[in-house]
């Protein structure tokens, strides 16, 4: 979680000063009793609202970084890259893949839907699969070095929200400011490479 958190952080302190207005607004939207941190009912809420189920609510305990029960900003900047680039999930016990996995390599560069592992059932071979040729995350990005510049599609890499949920009560003001975070994400990707 701790290299979730820098990334975060990293993203932020590089991103333009609209961004970190737009997220700081989404941070203050999410605190729907304005009291400066996030409760463990705002969090859930939320996901909730924005259809977040393959999220644990139980992910709260790993974001809360000092123990405190509440989510500060810096943590819940760490929420959102999560959110937006981690919804990957194992193929054989299908866990949501947060740090180093498998990718089979060609699933990958045929551009279809990829097929990933956790390093566990990668080890042990606890699935079944037409291919053989798997990289970890880490090396399969190092292994595309050389490709065309501008080839790399920042989109692909961004999880969409998922929009086959039932939502609870709406807060208009937190879905305009995720909204609008998330539309300066997308428009910052023209000119920068950033996920926050």
């Amino acid at each position: 979680m701790e290299d979730l958190n820098e990334a975060a952080i990293a993203y932020y302190n590089n991103a333009p000063r609209n961004l970190q207005r737009l997220a700081w607004n989404f941070f203050l939207a999410l605190d729907s009793d304005g009291d400066g941190r996030i409760s463990y009912m705002e969090f859930v809420n939320f996901l909730r609202q924005c259809g977040y189920g393959w999220i644990n609510s139980n992910f709260f305990k790993d974001l809360d970084r000092d123990r405190d029960g509440c989510l500060g900003f810096w943590e819940v900047l760490t929420l959102y890259y999560v959110i937006k680039t981690r919804g990957i999930w194992c193929q054989g016990c299908q866990q949501c893949l947060v740090g180093l996995y498998f990718t089979c390599v060609s699933c990958f560069d045929s551009g279809s839907r990829t097929f990933d592992l956790c390093p566990t059932c990668y080890k042990q071979k606890k699935f079944s699969h037409n291919h053989s040729n798997f990289l970890d995350n880490h090396l399969l990005l190092r292994s595309k070095r050389g490709l065309p510049p501008g080839a790399a599609n920042l989109n692909l890499a961004l999880v969409p929200r998922t929009t086959n949920y039932s939502p609870a009560a709406v807060d208009d003001d937190l879905m305009q400011a995720f909204q609008a975070l998330e539309t300066g994400v997308c428009a910052g990707k023209t000119s920068t490479c950033i996920v926050m």
